[in-house]
C-alpha cells in the first residue's frame, strides 16, 4: 500500500506538471499574440504620426514661402518709396564693411 500512495502522488505530480506546462504554453502563445497586436498598433500610429508631421512641414513651408514673398514685396515698396534713403543706407553699410575689413 505504501508503494501505491507513492505511485499516486507521482502520477498526481506528473499531471500537475503537465497542466502547468500546458498553461505556460498557452500563456506564451497569448503573450506572442499580444506582442504582435501591440506591434501592429505602434506601426499604424507611427505611420499616422509620420503623415501628420509631413503635412505639418508642408504647411510650414508654404507659410514661410508666403511670408517671404510678403516681406520681399514690403521691401520693394519701401525702396521704391524712399530711393535716396536706400542709397544712403547701402553706402553706409559698404563703408562700415570696408572699415571693419581693414582691421
Amino acid at each position: 500500500m505504501g508503494n501505491d500512495s507513492k505511485t499516486a502522488k507521482g502520477a498526481s505530480a506528473a499531471s500537475e506538471y503537465d497542466a502547468i506546462s500546458e498553461q505556460l504554453a498557452a500563456l506564451r502563445e497569448d503573450m506572442s499574440r499580444l506582442a504582435e497586436t501591440v506591434s501592429a498598433i505602434a506601426e499604424r500610429r507611427g505611420r499616422s504620426m509620420a503623415a501628420d508631421i509631413a503635412e505639418g512641414l508642408s504647411e510650414a513651408r508654404h507659410y514661410a514661402v508666403a511670408r517671404g514673398r510678403s516681406a520681399e514685396e514690403q521691401l520693394e515698396e519701401s525702396v521704391a518709396a524712399h530711393p535716396l534713403m536706400t542709397i544712403g543706407l547701402a553706402a553706409m553699410a559698404g563703408f562700415l564693411v570696408g572699415a571693419l575689413s581693414r582691421r
